[in-house]
């Protein structure tokens, strides 16, 4: 093998030399060849090279997003405000009360939230997922080192990344080596709607809270926002996701055999028959009480948050 690599060596070395006196064309062959060998040899060394492990960084107050494709960032920054639009399209002659009107926290506040639902509706539809401390995160080592060049603060570089055996994008500035060193709980970034069980696992479906036994902590947390066109199965996939329970209620309405729209979901506190056909779900988190309202007769599909 030594030998058949040092008579390659040579080839490549006469061939180079005699080539390169073939004036520009030659030049400019010589210098690919020598460009597409440093190539193959750098992705040879990165494929014998072991996943590098990272970690948040200290200074992350906030989970970070793990998203399955690019385009799900993308969408989440162009995420706007319907009444700042309505504001900009009304006020667009006149760039002074624009800008007073951009400038103001009002403004901001608004457009902050319109990001952050947008946010939580790909978390919610499984599009992204939120890691935070201590979440088991890889990178692929030729991955990693490209990632450190990030000199572009208003277009962050993003990443590929391995968490639970599957791939996603990430950016790259939330994240480094790993150093063993143990983030205390009080400085872990809180996850805002991944709800994950102490073994690093999805949580499972938990198990129905009777409405008498319910806790009554004041701890809030946002709802996930749903669309008109997402059935109830999905709404209630999320819900579970996200650690809500459902109640079981003594004076809720009985449902009727064959009726799929309420059928195993124990929650279900009255189903009509007539007009939308409004169904309310129940449900409880830490205090907080939430009541889910469909619409349809054959299909119990997402109306609004009653309560």
């Amino acid at each position: 093998m030594k030998n058949y690599l040092a008579t390659k060596w040579k080839s490549l070395t006469a061939w180079s030399s005699i080539t390169w006196g073939q004036g520009l064309i030659g030049k400019a062959k010589v210098v690919l060849a020598w460009h597409g060998l440093a190539i193959v040899i750098m992705a040879s060394v990165a494929l014998l090279m072991p996943d590098v492990e990272l970690e948040l960084r200290p200074a992350m107050k906030e989970p970070a997003l793990l998203c399955h494709q690019q385009q799900s960032f993308d969408e989440i920054i162009a995420a706007e405000d319907v009444t700042n639009q309505a504001l900009l399209e009304k006020f667009r002659h006149q760039p002074e009360v624009l800008v007073r009107i951009m400038t103001s926290d009002s403004y901001m506040q608004r457009d902050n939230w319109a990001v952050y639902q947008e946010r939580m509706r790909k978390i919610a539809r499984g599009q992204c997922r939120e890691v935070a401390h201590g979440d088991p995160v890889t990178a692929n080592w030729m991955e990693w080192q490209s990632s450190k060049d990030d000199a572009a603060p208003l277009k962050p570089k993003r990443m590929q990344v391995t968490y639970q055996g599957q791939t996603y994008w990430a950016y790259a500035r939330q994240w480094q080596k790993a150093t063993g060193e143990v983030v205390a709980a009080a400085d872990r970034a809180p996850l805002m709607i991944s709800r994950k069980s102490p073994d690093g696992n999805d949580r499972s479906p938990p198990p129905v809270v009777d409405e008498t036994q319910a806790q009554t902590s004041i701890k809030r947390r946002p709802v996930p926002p749903f669309a008109r066109n997402e059935s109830y199965a999905q709404v209630r996939v999320v819900l579970l996701r996200d650690g809500w329970l459902p109640v079981i209620s003594q004076d809720a309405d009985h449902c009727m055999e064959g009726d799929s729209r309420c059928e195993g979901r124990p929650e279900m506190q009255s189903c009509s028959g007539s007009g939308l056909a409004i169904c309310r779900f129940r449900w409880q988190r830490d205090g907080q009480w939430l009541t889910i309202c469909t619409a349809g007769e054959e299909q119990a599909m997402f109306h609004s948050v009653c309560e």
